[in-house]
């Protein structure tokens, strides 16, 4: 895959979708839980999210893994290796741990730069619509690249 191709792919198919779903949590949190704004609250529903996460992460690792053995940029090959969840159980605390950082600083950006109101409205429905688009537009890039190849020859016996 060319190098031009193989970012347009992990920024469309795993980067954008990865911060889109952090922020649909946080989305979800600051708009659902009434006193948001409290450190503890926001910490407990980081490991709330961050475990979701982890969860996410488990049916990606098959794709994941194809776009790190098919990345030629070296940093982006490390970047995807470390959202792996099968790995070492150091990277997969580091990797929840990032997650808690990302879904606290999320949490703390929506509730102090966008008004309530927009919180609870469209944003969550909007970054939805944003999480799809990036998604086919990914997909339709790196179609050919990352489906799994199936062995579908038959031999006569």
């Amino acid at each position: 895959m060319p190098k031009q191709k193989s970012l347009l792919v992990h920024l469309f198919f795993f980067i954008i979708p990865y911060l889109l779903v952090i922020t649909i949590a946080a989305t979800a949190y600051d708009s659902l839980v009434i006193h948001s704004a409290t450190w503890d609250r926001t910490l407990f529903s980081a490991l709330v999210s961050s475990t979701l996460m982890l969860f996410i992460k488990v049916p990606l690792e098959r794709p994941l893994t194809i776009m790190a053995d098919l990345a030629l940029n070296r940093t982006l090959k490390m970047l995807t290796r470390f959202f792996l969840v099968e790995r070492s159980l150091g990277v997969k605390i580091a990797n929840f741990i990032f997650d808690g950082i990302l879904f606290c600083l999320a949490t703390y950006l929506l509730r102090h730069f966008l008004p309530l109101n927009i919180i609870t409205g469209s944003l969550l429905g909007w970054c939805v619509f944003a999480l799809l688009l990036s998604i086919s537009i990914g997909a339709g890039i790196g179609f050919k690249t990352l489906t799994i190849q199936q062995d579908t020859s038959v031999e006569n016996d």
